[in-house]
């Protein structure tokens, strides 16, 4: 019967976000209010405004920065999640020095914004009411066969570049080819865009940031894991997920990874053992 949507309007979805993290724990009540006391936050749609979503940095300000688009839909809550994740990274080490070190590289940075979604269904009934199993089900299994698409994003820009050669004709079919290979489930003659081998026009990291998709397949398997954390110790998952963003940049992925409590999941088993643990295969 369709998608979960938020209760209310832009604003209730902003201060249903300040609940949540007053009720998640003293330090991202601290962040959220600092976020929203100083205007942090540009969210709400306009005419005008440019499109899309992301978190940055005020450097002069030690502040992070997120930008957005509400549009009534479950994506709102996400991003009050997900981009607050990377900015309340960014809030824990906004005083490190030397400031390189205060950010990770993007594999370790999307581990924080997508594990915050996970966090977020603590809230899922304040976001959606009735509506938050729903959410909660498409979430998960966004998050799951999102690790194929990002390989296969990653796949597919390895082809292109490997083969400067390739007409549109080319490039078009290895989609198609990749597709059937990664995601077997989709449908291709259901749409002519899709059918065609054409959905790759629609992302724009492959346009605008080559080789970065795989960042987000290889976090999401972080995420997962501590999902799957939070489900037998809540509090548990919390100190070590806020060990992780507590470090920054200032350590590499693979240790990174040890003080976050995390496996490898670049180790054979690990995306099988995750998944093992959450019931899901």
């Amino acid at each position: 019967d369709g998608n979960a949507v938020p209760k209310g309007t832009p604003e209730d979805i902003l201060e249903a976000g300040r609940r949540f993290y007053h009720k998640l724990s003293p330090r991202t009540a601290e962040f959220f209010d600092f976020m929203m006391e100083n205007e942090l936050m540009d969210v709400l749609s306009r005419k005008g405004k440019a499109a899309g979503g992301y978190c940055t940095e005020l450097p002069d300000f030690e502040s992070p920065f997120i930008f957005a688009n509400f549009n009534g839909t479950q994506g709102d809550v996400e991003v009050i999640t997900h981009e607050a994740g990377h900015a309340f990274a960014a809030y824990t080490t906004r005083h490190m020095f030397p400031t390189d070190n205060r950010q990770p590289t993007l594999e370790s940075c999307e581990i924080h914004s997508m594990t915050m979604e996970f966090f977020g269904w603590a809230s899922a009934d304040d976001f959606f009411g009735e509506g938050a199993d729903k959410f909660c089900y498409k979430h998960l299994a966004d998050a799951i066969e999102f690790i194929p698409y990002g390989a296969m994003v990653d796949h597919f820009q390895h082809s292109v570049y490997e083969h400067p050669e390739y007409t549109p004709e080319d490039r078009i079919n290895e989609w198609k080819r990749l597709t059937a290979l990664y995601m077997p489930w989709i449908d291709l003659d259901g749409s002519p865009f899709y059918g065609e081998g054409r959905a790759w026009q629609r992302q724009t990291h492959i346009y605008e940031r080559p080789f970065y998709y795989i960042d987000y397949a290889v976090s999401r398997v972080g995420a997962l894991e501590y999902y799957g954390k939070m489900q037998e110790d809540l509090e548990g998952a919390w100190k070590d997920y806020y060990a992780l963003c507590s470090q920054g940049g200032s350590k590499g992925y693979h240790e990174l990874l040890r003080i976050g409590n995390l496996s490898d999941p670049f180790k054979e088993g690990t995306i099988y053992n995750v998944l093992k643990k959450l019931n899901l295969i």
